[in-house]
């Protein structure tokens, strides 16, 4: 079984290819979208600007209050339905979920968040509609059919909310021992204008501190790094290209490996 995280720079430029790729491995695999950038374009068309908080380490997160919430779900639901209709012109059954839908994510609201601010201080501020993954119910999402999981989680107090879809790919990757894929724009972790083609855990944490690497990337090596420890491999690839699962799964990107 593989697990594959369609990141939202590959749904918001092109996400035909990963789609395609997706379809021929329907028996195997349980899929994962983000897609902030929608977010983003549905949020200014509302008049909302986008708000992101930025965590000691330089991982960035989106700040997400009660409208920004709304758009959130809004968003994540088009794209959600949209791959599942892609799939189905491929002839490929799937089912479109949020993690809310049947508890299949259970999270827990981040009341207080650490962050720093424009002066470089650290400070807490109220975590707003985002959450913490608790648990995730793996034998809802096995195949088949494919399952399509969009990043909202549900709270035991009925709160709906904003969880990152990396997060939740590596939690369900490590709790069924598959393989990770995770498509983004770029053909894996780039240093120095080159593809960095292995990284066991520590060398991972190591190299997510680097200015090279920011946002969105760091996040995606420290959670690769922990997940490596727990025994599941990692691969980055792009998701721009043809057969990019199959270009990964074959060794091409980043490969995060187990000791």
């Amino acid at each position: 079984m593989i697990v594959v995280k369609i990141g939202g720079s590959v749904i918001c430029k092109d996400p035909s290819r990963a789609v395609a790729d997706l379809a021929r491995y329907a028996g195997e695999a349980i899929a994962i979208h983000g897609g902030g950038c929608a977010v983003n374009e549905l949020l200014r068309s509302l008049g909302i600007q986008p708000k992101y908080l930025t965590h000691p380490g330089g991982v960035t997160s989106r700040y997400t209050d009660a409208e920004t919430l709304k758009a959130f779900v809004m968003a994540m639901s088009w794209i959600n339905k949209s791959l599942v209709a892609s799939l189905a012109a491929r002839g490929v059954v799937a089912v479109g979920l949020t993690g809310a839908d049947g508890w299949v994510v259970k999270a827990k609201r981040k009341e207080r968040v650490l962050v720093v601010d424009e002066r470089g201080r650290q400070r807490v501020v109220d975590g707003g509609y985002s959450g913490r993954i608790v648990d995730v119910d793996v034998k809802a999402l096995s195949p088949p059919p494919l399952k399509v999981l969009a990043p909202i989680a549900l709270s035991d107090k009925g709160e709906l909310l904003n969880v990152d879809g990396d997060q939740i790919a590596f939690e369900v990757a490590s709790r069924l021992r598959a393989k990770l894929v995770i498509l983004s724009d770029v053909d894996g972790v780039m240093i120095g204008g080159r593809v960095v083609e292995r990284l066991g855990p520590e060398e991972a944490e190591a190299l997510a501190k680097s200015e090279e690497v920011k946002g969105g990337m760091k996040r995606k090596l420290l959670a690769a790094a922990e997940a490596a420890k727990n025994g599941v491999e990692t691969a980055i690839y792009n998701g721009l290209v043809d057969s990019p699962i199959e270009k990964a799964l074959s060794g091409l990107g980043t490969h995060i490996i187990p000791k």
